[in-house]
């Protein structure tokens, strides 16, 4: 029994070590691949300001065969994406637990949403309610744990949280809803494609498909915020019937990492915050 328990803790042991090896190898490639994108990118005078800073990378210097969209929505520089574009954020939203709050930025990432026609957002978020048990609405469902759309783009509002020192969140990020942030777009995708998987996710937002909080398991109407992305492009099927889009990379859980490195993917914004300062990099 004890040579047993051993090779369990040698094989549970080696296992991590394994999944931290590589996980610091995808932050590796993750700032690399941005660093390639930011160094394109070009003052735009006319649209900066002392808080924030807009770059545009040139479409001709960066994937210039792709589809092309306007980078924010009606001019409105505060309101970026295009229909079909990824959100994505490392920062885990747990800031007021220190360690767990860590481990989930590294190996898991924070949050992805998928901007629609509108300029709105299609997520999900497994926070229940004040008056609900995390335990129930894992057995039954919440109120509001589940997919839905139409919620205004806060990625970029300046608004978009309070001031409140008493806030672990503002004490982190401030007023806006993440320090950095990344936005993706698909490689190869028609205006078709992108059309369909909007339409998957406002079906399962219409049949108010609740949060996956086991990931891996039953999956079947249920998703997390990474998932439910995945999914409606990785729908999409070609003209021989096959996948056309892959973003789960290991075909296990989809982290925040396996989509901005998914081969399907490309870099569309990146943002980041210096010295109180915004710094906003979009293809134009």
């Amino acid at each position: 029994m004890k040579q047993i328990l051993r090779n369990l803790l040698i094989l549970t042991a080696g296992f991590f070590i394994f999944l931290f090896g590589q996980t610091v190898g995808e932050h590796i490639a993750i700032r690399r691949e941005i660093r390639q994108f930011v160094q394109r990118g070009v003052l735009d005078e006319i649209n900066s300001t002392d808080t924030i800073k807009y770059y545009k990378v040139s479409r001709e210097t960066y994937y210039p065969n792709e589809l092309i969209r306007d980078p924010f929505y009606n001019n409105n520089y505060l309101k970026p994406g295009a229909a079909g574009d990824i959100f994505v954020t490392q920062q885990s939203p747990l800031v007021g637990y220190p360690g767990i709050h860590e481990f989930v930025t590294f190996f898991f990432g924070g949050h992805a949403a998928l901007v629609d026609e509108n300029n709105k957002i299609y997520e999900t978020i497994g926070i229940p309610n004040d008056d609900e048990t995390l335990l129930d609405v894992i057995i039954n469902g919440g109120e509001d744990t589940h997919v839905i759309g139409g919620v205004s783009n806060y990625w970029l509002n300046p608004s978009f949280r309070m001031e409140d020192e008493t806030d672990p969140s503002y004490r982190k990020f401030g007023t806006y809803y993440r320090n950095e942030w990344v936005g993706l777009r698909i490689k190869g995708a028609t205006q078709l494609d992108i059309n369909n998987a909007l339409a998957y996710v406002e079906d399962k937002a219409e049949r108010e498909s609740q949060y996956n909080f086991l990931f891996v398991l039953f999956t079947k109407n249920k998703y997390y915020c990474t998932d439910i992305v995945s999914r409606a492009y990785e729908s999409i099927r070609n003209e021989s019937g096959k996948q056309k889009f892959v973003l789960n990379r290991d075909l296990i859980a989809v982290t925040v990492n396996d989509l901005i490195l998914s081969k399907s993917t490309y870099i569309s914004y990146y943002v980041t915050t210096e010295n109180n300062v915004k710094h906003v990099y979009y293809i134009g």
